[in-house]
């Protein structure tokens, strides 16, 4: 599976549970170095979340900066990957 059809399905099932979601498919053209792919709210959530191919890895500057969100205390920061479906449905699920 292709990155960008990943990240489309992760934003689908986000929409769909009724999360705000942006996200940028290549955010290094848009943002800054190492921003996650996802950035979703819904009530008092707010996620991050770092997409991946099966075989992908994380860049320095991902590292860093989802290191940095993560002492962030009201968010919730991921790396996900396709075979992290089951886990993705029921977190983009739970109310909290």
């Amino acid at each position: 599976m292709l990155e960008a059809e990943f990240h489309e399905q992760v934003a689908h099932l986000m929409h769909l549970e009724g999360w705000s979601v942006y996200s940028v498919p290549d955010s290094r053209r848009v943002s800054l170095a190492g921003y996650p792919d996802i950035t979703a709210w819904r009530g008092t959530r707010l996620l991050f979340a770092e997409l991946k191919r099966e075989k992908g890895r994380t860049s320095a500057a991902q590292d860093e900066v989802l290191a940095e969100l993560r002492m962030i205390p009201c968010a919730e920061v991921y790396l996900w990957k396709p075979s992290d479906w089951d886990t993705i449905h029921e977190i983009v699920r739970r109310d909290r």
